[in-house]
């Protein structure tokens, strides 16, 4: 498959190389598990520079791997007796040649050997005036890798040039790659983005299967239920080794968020803690592992705890969570039929939520390009006790407001849905409301025969237009 949308990282990572000639660069790169971190960096590389990949091993075992690495590219390195010898040498051997040396996983030196931050910083101070070095951290813990670079109390901190979260692909780029292999229908497309979200590595995975263009069930059958499916211990995996021995607690927060338990009452029964206990974990899932965040309604203008709720960033792990995990043991027995007899019913109600997401990343394109509606400040979702609209988009200056309801549904929407939402939109007495409609199957000719300036009617045909134009 080949490389999509990320030409300004690359960019971005080139003008820093040549930078380095001149000039040292320490450039952390962070971000979650397959969003595509290492694929980046192998791109500018070109099978260039040095690549060390810091595995969690005894410190003696992982230095040995190392200096046998650099001397299978560098015959006179010997083998390193310590830390700071081996640094020295990167820098001593870059004055005369610059290059780009890559330590991948880099949060991982944490559990091997935490006197290497204060050994690097250390070489980094005597050196980097004198070498050519881009020095590139990747991590995936995205608060250690913070924590090492950004906490004041942390040897490191200070010394980075260049800091790059790199975020999922949008759902443009998603939009493209799909068309490339060889999805045709906007709502598959969509569906698909919808539940692997933006991660390259999935849609990797899909094409390597021989899967392109072919049905969602399909594709979900062979990642996810078959005996050796791809995709089959993919969230546990990434859980386990991101939480370790605690992973069971983490897991418990995770599937009550993906089943809608959103809220911190809601949350801490099924996580076996009292809600007094569950903000350490809450804030470490949102702060060190990126994996949820916290909402309020967009009209509130201060966090508020008793109106907040969780939601996970990752659609694949909510997939995984809502739909497998909480029936392990039917999963783990490989009864596979259970899940394929209601994969109809999952998809349909998954998308459902998903897509709000897309609705949402696609006004907030538009916005950015000033083809929106109107240009917004803000948007999200409202809630109070007695009702919901999916989004809601304000302009602070103009008054302006935009309701927007989201309809995953089989059958066309018609007025009754736009008379909803105009009630629901009273609650926020909008001077000058308008409303957008994104439906699945399209609307009623009553609906689209409706006279009004203000409403905006999508189905996925004019969300892939929107997308391509």
């Amino acid at each position: 498959m080949k490389f999509y949308n990320r030409e300004t990282e690359l960019a971005l990572l080139q003008d820093l190389t040549q930078r380095s000639e001149q000039f040292a660069q320490f450039t952390a790169i962070f971000g979650r598990r397959r969003v595509g971190k290492t694929e980046l960096v192998r791109q500018h590389l070109q099978n260039r520079g040095l690549y060390f990949f810091v595995e969690k091993r005894p410190p003696n075992a992982l230095l040995s791997e190392f200096s046998a690495a650099l001397k299978s590219r560098i015959a006179h390195a010997p083998i390193f007796a310590n830390w700071k010898d081996f640094f020295v040498f990167l820098f001593v051997e870059t004055q005369q040649r610059p290059s780009v040396v890559v330590f991948n996983e880099f949060q991982n030196f944490l559990a091997v050997d935490p006197s290497v931050y204060s050994i690097l910083q250390g070489v980094w101070d005597d050196w980097h005036k004198r070498s050519k070095i881009h020095l590139i951290a990747i991590g995936s813990v995205v608060g250690l890798m913070k924590k090492v670079f950004q906490d004041a109390k942390e040897p490191l901190y200070g010394r980075l040039t260049r800091a790059m979260d790199l975020r999922p692909l949008p759902l443009e780029a998603i939009y493209q790659l799909a068309a490339d292999l060889g999805f045709q229908s906007p709502e598959d497309i969509l569906t698909l983005y919808g539940i692997f979200g933006g991660m390259p590595r999935y849609y990797e995975i899909i094409e390597s299967l021989g899967l392109g263009g072919t049905p969602i069930r399909q594709i979900l059958h062979r990642a996810l239920f078959t005996p050796f499916a791809p995709f089959r211990n993919e969230m546990r995996d990434i859980i386990l080794s991101e939480f370790g021995g605690t992973a069971h607690t983490y897991l418990a927060i995770l599937e009550a968020i993906a089943t809608g338990k959103t809220r911190l009452s809601e949350i801490a029964g099924p996580a076996g803690l009292p809600a007094t206990s569950l903000s350490k974990y809450l804030r470490e899932l949102s702060d060190l592992f990126d994996l949820i965040e916290r909402e309020v309604p967009i009209t509130e203008r201060a966090w508020r705890p008793k109106k907040s709720r969780y939601k996970i960033r990752d659609p694949f792990i909510t997939f995984w969570m809502r739909f497998i995990y909480r029936q392990l043991s039917i999963y783990e027995s490989g009864n596979f039929s259970y899940f394929l007899n209601r994969l109809d019913t999952y998809v349909s109600e998954f998308m459902g939520f998903a897509f709000e997401n897309i609705t949402r990343e696609l006004l907030l394109k538009l916005n950015r390009q000033n083809r929106a509606p109107f240009c917004f400040h803000r948007i999200g979702r409202w809630w109070d006790r007695q009702s919901e609209i999916d989004l809601v988009a304000l302009n602070r200056e103009t008054r302006q407001t935009l309701f927007v309801e989201c309809k995953w549904t089989s059958h066309p929407v018609g007025t009754g849905v736009l008379n909803a939402l105009k009630q629901r939109a009273q609650n926020l007495h909008a001077s000058q409301p308008f409303y957008l409609i994104a439906s699945k199957s399209g609307f009623t000719p009553a609906l689209k025969n409706h006279r009004d300036p203000r409403l905006y009617l999508w189905d996925p045909n004019d969300i892939a237009t929107l997308l391509t134009e």
